[in-house]
């Protein structure tokens, strides 16, 4: 009789043991383990920095455009710097840059 209780206990202790490496593996490497978590959070982190630095560049492109289009000031430096104009009657001196 203490044999067949030994047998049992054995072969019980090895089905729990199963059973919870079973579920551990599952709970580690599962789509909804934590190793799939620990990455989409990281992931979620980089998309979030990313979102926020393109935020900046649309905001300064946006800016950009609106000095474009209405501000007088912005458009007669690019017109001077850029293309050459010149108010009439206005004498344009250009100065050798030293290498």
């Amino acid at each position: 009789m203490l044999n067949n209780w030994d047998t049992k206990k054995k072969t019980n202790i090895f089905i729990i043991f199963t059973v919870l490496t079973v579920l551990i593996a599952y709970g580690l490497f599962s789509p909804s383990g934590i190793i799939n978590r620990v990455m989409l959070t990281n992931r979620n982190s980089d998309l979030k920095q990313e979102l926020s630095y393109e935020e900046k560049v649309k905001d300064s492109l946006y800016n950009e455009i609106n000095k474009l289009r209405y501000d007088t000031a912005e458009i007669e430096k690019i017109a001077r710097e850029k293309f050459g104009m010149k108010k009439p009657n206005e004498k344009i001196y250009i100065i050798p840059q030293k290498k």
